[in-house]
């Protein structure tokens, strides 16, 4: 966040914490999207001002517009902290509020330093329960007035809250940043939306495949996740979007920036306050706001649909009844890899192409973790197969195997390279890469 106030704690090599707010305006520090474009698209990603009015910011942060009158942001950008993020300390704790409600305006425009474009005021807060500032770094905004959709750009950004964003076969482990901070850490700009895109998730903890570090637990919480350098002060409260889902104009939200570090010039290591650790929070919240609202409940404060088995019919749903598999995960149409979560795009007829995943084709396929898939083994002979939907509607065990060629200029989505060139052309299963 930038605050001409505060900042963001720093996280370096799992340990180094930095100031999170201070309260002398003249000692600001921003954090921008180092390495960003200029983002003038999109609006949904919003500046926070903390002030005596529209851009006339004493604190700067940023934000998402998850609803039409509700911000989600970090709350450091609306209560006091320490200078000093230690997640061991008893004294690293939230106080009171920075200044009262009225004074905290958002803008949906892409530059903060004018007044006229895109602000709407703030008419209640409402922030995490307790009063840690480790892994309770989350409030919400919300607004006066509703912002309409063609202000927002189209869209409003849906917080993971339905599942969990450990659910790799929702969701991929990269992300899009996009806030209001510095471009660097020696550097004083903030104010202007920057974007940065495919920025690797680091660490979740307790992930079976990309868990942290048992060093890096003493500075963080499982109510956290780090990504890859990317965000600076001023980014403050601004969104972690999962890439998939953003790739397709659907901005979802993985948690906001809560803290982060620098090393020379690079803020680095940037730690953000997971969404799906405070569900209930931002649900019952945004319930609220869409009551003083006037509008429908958005539709991912509902339960989840219940998890799907088998292909789609003509209707959209399932064979039995369901609905058809998330895009991303196992059994999802795609065009190529880019389109799953496992990176693996396949037909079994040469036509109609699906998402797979490796798998051991010397088991049961139950590591394809669906009942009603098999994995049927790629020829590599390093007992490695494609998770295939059973029966096969198509599959035809005497035919070829028709791998679709790479384009060497663009990257191999993982689990390729260990069996690149290593096909027999046993099976009649066609895959295709990234085009």
């Amino acid at each position: 966040m930038k605050v001409f106030a505060f900042g963001t704690a720093a996280f370096v090599a799992v340990v180094l914490a930095a100031g999170c707010s201070s309260t002398d305006p003249s000692s600001a520090q921003s954090q921008p999207v180092q390495g960003g474009l200029i983002d003038t698209t999109h609006n949904y990603a919003v500046g926070v001002c903390v002030g005596n009015g529209p851009g006339q910011c004493q604190l700067l942060c940023s934000g998402a517009l998850i609803a039409p009158n509700l911000v989600m942001t970090a709350r450091h950008c609306v209560d006091q902290s320490p200078q000093a993020i230690d997640c061991t300390s008893s004294s690293t704790v939230f106080g009171p509020q920075h200044a009262p409600t009225q004074y905290f305006y958002i803008t949906t425009y892409y530059q903060m330093g004018q007044s006229t474009k895109g602000w709407h005021q703030a008419q209640q807060i409402f922030t995490t329960p307790g009063t840690k500032v480790c892994g309770n770094d989350m409030a919400l905004i919300m607004l006066k007035d509703n912002v309409a959709l063609s202000e927002a750009g189209g869209s409003f950004v849906t917080p993971v809250v339905q599942y969990p964003m450990t659910d790799h076969t929702r969701y991929s482990t990269t992300v899009t940043a996009i806030g209001y901070g510095d471009t660097s850490a020696t550097t004083q700009d903030a104010g202007t939306r920057h974007i940065l895109q495919s920025i690797n998730v680091l660490c979740i903890p307790g992930d079976k495949s990309i868990d942290c570090p048992s060093q890096a637990m003493t500075q963080m919480t499982v109510n956290e996740f780090i990504s890859g350098d990317s965000t600076c002060e001023g980014d403050s409260g601004s969104s972690a979007y999962e890439q998939k889902a953003f790739n397709k104009s659907v901005p979802v939200s993985f948690g906001v920036l809560s803290r982060d570090g620098s090393s020379g010039s690079t803020c680095v290591q940037p730690v953000y306050t997971r969404t799906d650790m405070w569900k209930d929070f931002i649900v019952n919240t945004a319930l609220t706001a869409a009551n003083a609202g006037g509008y429908t409940p958005p539709s991912w404060t509902a339960a989840p649909p219940p998890p799907s088995d088998g292909g789609t019919t003509d209707s959209g749903t399932t064979e039995d009844g369901g609905t058809p598999p998330p895009p991303g995960s196992l059994g999802a149409p795609c065009s190529d890899g880019t389109d799953c979560d496992s990176g693996l795009c396949i037909s079994t007829d040469g036509t109609n192409y699906v998402c797979s995943a490796t798998c051991d084709s010397t088991g049961d396929g139950s590591d394809c973790g669906q009942p009603n898939y098999q994995c049927v083994d790629d020829g590599s002979g390093n007992n490695t197969g494609y998770c295939i939907s059973k029966p096969p509607e198509t599959f035809n065990q005497s035919g070829g195997c028709a791998v679709g060629k790479s384009d060497p200029s663009k990257p191999v989505p993982w689990g390729t390279v260990a069996i690149a060139g290593a096909w027999l052309f046993a099976f009649g299963v066609r895959r295709r890469n990234k085009r």
